[in-house]
C-alpha cells in the first residue's frame, strides 16, 4: 500500500521514489532493511494492491522516529510476511550514502534526491579498477574527465596515464597534463618485446607467420646480445629490454639467411629485411623506428610518460591519433607492459600508484582476440590480474561492454554505466553486478545523459547518480559536430 497512490497531481520526486530504482525500507524488529524497487506489477487478484520485487542494499538500527539511525551494507536478518514496507525518506539517505571515514570525493547527486550528494571512494575505485560504460554521445569522455578532475583535487599528486585514441584529452587538462603524440613523443623500438616486434614487422599470415616469427626472435635475440657483455649473453632473449643498433638485426639477418641450416627459403628473410628497412625509412614511423633512439634510456622515457617526477603536470596524454593505424596496438601494448614492469621491479617502499585510463577500450581488449589485438589484450588483461598488487590501476572507457574481453570486464571492482542501448551491452553490464544492484539496469536504457549507475566498491552502495556539470574549460574535445552550422559557414564564406 506504500506504494499506491493518486498520480494526479503527486511530485515528481514522489514518483520517482515509487518507480524502478526507488529505495524502500521494511521495518524488521528495531532493525530497518533497505532495498531497491527492481520489479512492479499488479495483482490480478486485487488490482488495488502493487508487487513490488525488492533486491536488498543493507541494513542499519531503526530510531525512535522510524527512520535509520545508522547504516551498513549487507543483510544478516529478512523480513516476514506482514512486515512494514515504507518509503525511504530524505534523513534516510542522509544514512545510506553518507560516506565512511575513508578518502572520497563527491561526483554528483543521488537521485531521485535533490541534495543528497553522491561520494566516490577512490582509493578502493583505483585499488580495484575501473569501467566507465555507456553508448556513443552520453558524455563518458566528460565523465571521464570529472572524475580525474576530482581525483586529482583530492590527490594533486596522483600519476595518471591516458590513452587518447581521438585526441580529446588535452584540452580538458591544460598545464596538469603532459601530452605525448607522434611529434615528440620517442618510444625506443628496441623496448619492444618479440611480440610487438612481429606485431610491426610480420606481415604475413598462418604458416609463413610462424617462420617468419622464428626468423624475427633468433635474429633479435643475436642483436641484442651483441650490446653487451660476451659473460651476459648467454641470458639474453628476445624480449630481453636490451638496446640494439638496427645495423645488427640486418647483419644478424644477413648471417642467417647465409646458412646452409637455415630454417627458411632465402627469400623469407629478404622480405623480413626490406619490411623492417622499410619502417625506418618511413617518417610515419619516425616517433618509434628511428636509429638514434639506439641509445636512448629506457628510464627517461618511463620517467617522460609515468610523470616521474610530475612537476605540476601529473597527466600523461598519449594522443594515438596521429600514430598508423598498423602501429597503435603495438605502442599500446609497450607502454602497458613497461607500465607494469616497473611496477613490478620498484622496491616495496618506493611504488609509485599509476592509473592507467584506457579509452575506447573495445580497440584493444576484445572478446574474442584476433591476430592483431591478441599482444596488446595480453598486456592489458596482465595488468587486469596483477595491477592491484603492484599499484597499477586499469581505468577502461568504452561503449560496448558486450565486446570486451571477459577477463578485464570481471576485474573491474567498481562500473560507472551510462546509457546503454543495445540488449546485448545491458545483459553483460548485468551479469558483471553484484546481487542487490542489478535491479539498477533496468533503468541503464532510460537514463539521460550526464546521468549513470555507479556499483561496486568505490561507492557505500549501489547508486543512479545525477552527474556534476563540467566548466567549459575543462572539457573534452568531444563534441559532435553540427553540420547546420557549418553549412552556415560556408554560405557565409
Amino acid at each position: 500500500e506504500a506504494l499506491v497512490s493518486t498520480r494526479a497531481g503527486v511530485s515528481h520526486e514522489r514518483l520517482a521514489a515509487t518507480s524502478i530504482g526507488g529505495i524502500v525500507k521494511i521495518a524488521v524488529g528495531d532493525f530497518l532493511l533497505i532495498g531497491s524497487i527492481g520489479e512492479l506489477k499488479v495483482d490480478r487478484a486485487n488490482s488495488e494492491w502493487v508487487l513490488a520485487e525488492i533486491e536488498f542494499m543493507g541494513e542499519g538500527p531503526q530510531g525512535s522516529d522510524g527512520t535509520l539511525a545508522g547504516f551498513r551494507r549487507g543483510v544478516s536478518i529478512y523480513p516476514h510476511p506482514g512486515d512494514q514496507l515504507r518509503l525511504a525518506e530524505e534523513v534516510d539517505f542522509q544514512q545510506i550514502f553518507a560516506p565512511p571515514a575513508l578518502p572520497h570525493i563527491m561526483f554528483g547527486t543521488v537521485y531521485p534526491t535533490d541534495s543528497i550528494r553522491a561520494p566516490i571512494l577512490y582509493d578502493r575505485l583505483l585499488g580495484r579498477h575501473f569501467a566507465i560504460l555507456g553508448s556513443s554521445g552520453t558524455g563518458k569522455s566528460t565523465t571521464t574527465t570529472l572524475l580525474l578532475h576530482r581525483i586529482l583535487d583530492a590527490a594533486p599528486d596522483a600519476h595518471i596515464l591516458i590513452l587518447d585514441p581521438h585526441g580529446e584529452y588535452a584540452h580538458a587538462f591544460g598545464a596538469k597534463a603532459k601530452v605525448w603524440d607522434v611529434d615528440n613523443l620517442q618510444l625506443p623500438y628496441w623496448a619492444m618485446n618479440l611480440e610487438e616486434h612481429c606485431e610491426a614487422f610480420v606481415t604475413s599470415s598462418a604458416e609463413e607467420a610462424a617462420v617468419d616469427r622464428n626468423i624475427l626472435a633468433k635474429c633479435l635475440q643475436k642483436a641484442r646480445a651483441r650490446n653487451v657483455r660476451i659473460s651476459e649473453a648467454a641470458r639474453i632473449t628476445a624480449d630481453s629490454p636490451v638496446a640494439y643498433q638496427l645495423a645488427d638485426l640486418l647483419l644478424a639477418l644477413e648471417e642467417e639467411a647465409g646458412r646452409l641450416e637455415k630454417i627458411a627459403d632465402a627469400s623469407r628473410y629478404t622480405l623480413l629485411r626490406l619490411t623492417i628497412e622499410q619502417y625506418f625509412a618511413d617518417p610515419r614511423y619516425n616517433f618509434i623506428f628511428n636509429a638514434e633512439y639506439a641509445n636512448n634510456s629506457l628510464e627517461q622515457l618511463l620517467g617522460d610518460i609515468l610523470r616521474i617526477p610530475h612537476q605540476g603536470s601529473p597527466i600523461s596524454i598519449i594522443d594515438l591519433a596521429g600514430v598508423p593505424t598498423e602501429l597503435v596496438n603495438a605502442v599500446v601494448s609497450t607502454v602497458a607492459r613497461l607500465t607494469l614492469d616497473f611496477a613490478i621491479r620498484s622496491p616495496r617502499d618506493a611504488k609509485i600508484p599509476t592509473l592507467l585510463m584506457c579509452e575506447e577500450a573495445h580497440r584493444y581488449l576484445p572478446r574474442v582476440p584476433t591476430v592483431h589485438t591478441a599482444g596488446v589484450r595480453r598486456q592489458l588483461e596482465r595488468i587486469a590480474r596483477e595491477g592491484r598488487k603492484y599499484g597499477v590501476c586499469l581505468g577502461i572507457v568504452s561503449q560496448r561492454p558486450s565486446e570486451l574481453s571477459e577477463v578485464v570486464l570481471s576485474q573491474c571492482g567498481t562500473m560507472l554505466s551510462m546509457r546503454l542501448n543495445n540488449l546485448d551491452d545491458q545483459q553483460q553490464l548485468k551479469a558483471t553486478m553484484a546481487e542487490g544492484a542489478r535491479s539498477l539496469v533496468g533503468v541503464i536504457a532510460a537514463l539521460a545523459n550526464q546521468e549513470c549507475i555507479i556499483t561496486g566498491d568505490g561507492v557505500p552502495v549501489p547508486m543512479r547518480v545525477q552527474v556534476d556539470t563540467v566548466p567549459p574549460e575543462a572539457k573534452p574535445a568531444s563534441e559532435d559536430q553540427l553540420f547546420s552550422v557549418r553549412k552556415a559557414v560556408e554560405r557565409q564564406q
